[in-house]
């Protein structure tokens, strides 16, 4: 990803006369170690004398221009905008501007070979996977958010496009998506403008890059002029980390909005170090306070329960404490799992896309939920997809309402099941599992496949199976969810080998 000077420098040797090494150096802006280490590597095409070196042959490397595009990007960008869901203000929403979003896209291809990397946004509210995916196709993109009808938004867009984007739900201070973890080349964030925001998404970020030299971490940052020790606080925070700072555009994204830092943010190129990923693996577990607004705002008071409701949650959990026990438990060999209390409560009215997600991970026998009562009643109704999904391993049912908020009881079924509630009831067994593995063992236990290989035929129409089932985006749980009759009732083809 970082061989756009290396480019130039072939490109250079294979244009004419022979290039002394001083201009190398000059042109490219490399180092002489990484100038010279290039030219030994050629040697054998290259022809070296007292008036420098050249290639033998003409060298036509590949292309580091983005031109040809940009117009017809803008226009579709324009569109694609125009039909993203709204700001949402507690997630400290502000929109980039059309010309951002493209200045965006064209530095990274600009600046990175993007051909068969793998780049991760983490946060899209400004719809940079989309702009990315039009200017360099060749590269591979994955798309991290809280927001899941932004994620549907960027899913159904990007297959118009005719463009794969990886669309996974992320609630950053719970964790990262285990199939995103190691894997980019390159992280694109625009965090929460808070010290505690920045550092959870820049270490978020760090656990998703490869965890080698090349890899990179660009993200977005910006105070207004009055406030510099909230500028260095940010800084400090990087330093914390040992990321260095390769470069930093100011004034790089402008918003609409945002006046308090004058509409505009720095983009900083952050390169990981050695020390950098000790840093991350000492970092203390996140706060749910990170943003500037909203109840979920660094400056937020407490929000308590009304008493009827509070009854009904003794001694509740944080969410992300919950989380992580039950990852833990559900990743450790039977002897090694950590003790899971019987009965758990989590308040999550401020938190309410988390709570399929958490029935679906929870090991314990019981969990009581605080939800907005939209979101309990979409869990406890039979006819809901919601209900029928989670409904298959856990009894669900409504323990109490006041007002707009309500409390939702979860407990976990041990009757025997079969055909499509077998196969909810695997992605539920097996949380830390890929979605397509669980519906594999499924289609086989249910008796509609009889090897692995007819299972994965029946699964070839459902998307992005490879993440975990709490890790989709909810449009993508729900077309699980809706597959699952048609899939348990369909019989092994005839002529099958059985063992294929």
């Amino acid at each position: 990803m970082q061989s756009r000077p290396v480019a130039h420098l072939v490109r250079l040797l294979g244009a004419g006369p022979p290039v002394p090494i001083e201009r190398l150096i000059a042109e490219t802006a490399l180092s002489h170690r990484s100038v010279t280490d290039v030219l030994a590597r050629l040697e054998p095409w290259l022809e070296s004398g007292p008036r420098g070196h050249r290639l033998r042959e003409p060298a036509s490397p590949w292309s580091t221009t983005v031109r040809g595009r940009v117009e017809t990007t803008h226009r579709t960008l324009a569109e694609l905008t125009a039909g993203a869901p709204g700001r949402r203000k507690p997630l400290d929403h502000v929109a980039a501007t059309v010309a951002t979003r493209l200045r965006r896209a064209r530095y990274l291809a600009g600046h990175y070979d993007l051909d068969g990397a793998t780049i991760l946004c983490l946060g899209d509210h400004d719809l940079t996977s989309l702009v990315l995916a039009l200017i360099a196709p060749r590269c591979r993109i994955a798309v991290a958010d809280i927001d899941d009808a932004l994620l549907e938004h960027v899913d159904r867009s990007a297959a118009r496009l005719g463009a794969a984007i990886a669309c996974r739900f992320a609630d950053l201070r719970l964790g990262l998506p285990a199939d995103l973890a190691g894997a980019a080349d390159l992280v694109f964030t625009d965090p929460p403008y808070t010290p505690d925001g920045v550092r959870l998404f820049a270490t978020r970020g760090c656990e998703a890059l490869r965890r080698d030299e090349r890899s990179r971490l660009l993200l977005c940052y910006g105070h207004g002029e009055r406030q510099p020790a909230l500028g260095l606080k940010v800084q400090a925070v990087l330093h914390s980390l040992h990321l260095l700072v390769e470069e930093m555009w100011p004034r790089f994204n402008r918003y609409e909005g945002a006046q308090a830092i004058g509409g505009a943010s720095a983009l900083y190129v952050t390169r990981p170090l050695a020390a950098t990923w000790r840093a991350i693996e000492r970092a203390p577990a996140a706060g749910d306070r990170i943003y500037t607004h909203g109840p979920m705002a660094v400056e937020a008071g407490e929000r308590p329960l009304p008493e009827a409701l509070a009854r009904e949650l003794p001694d509740p959990l944080p969410a992300a404490e919950l989380w992580r026990l039950s990852e833990r438990h559900a990743a450790a060999r039977p002897e090694r799992r950590p003790r899971l209390p019987e009965a758990t409560a989590v308040d999550l009215t401020l938190a309410p896309a988390l709570a399929p997600r958490l029935v679906l991970a929870h090991r314990g026998r019981r969990l009581r939920l605080a939800l907005p009562a939209g979101a309990a009643a979409a869990l406890v109704a039979p006819d809901h997809w919601q209900g029928r999904l989670l409904g298959a391993s856990h009894r669900l049912r409504l323990v109490a309402r006041e007002g707009a908020l309500a409390v939702v009881e979860a407990e976990r079924r041990d009757d025997t099941v079969a055909g499509a509630e077998l196969l909810a009831r695997r992605l539920a067994e097996h949380p830390t599992a890929a979605a397509a593995s669980s519906l594999r063992e499924g289609l086989i236990a249910a008796g509609a496949a009889r090897t692995k290989n007819e299972a994965r035929a029946m699964l070839a129409a459902l998307p992005q199976l490879e993440a975990r089932p709490t890790d989709l985006p909810l449009h993508l749980l729900r077309e699980v969810a809706e597959a699952l009759p048609a899939l348990a009732g369909q019989a092994p083809a005839a002529g099958a080998d059985p063992q294929a």
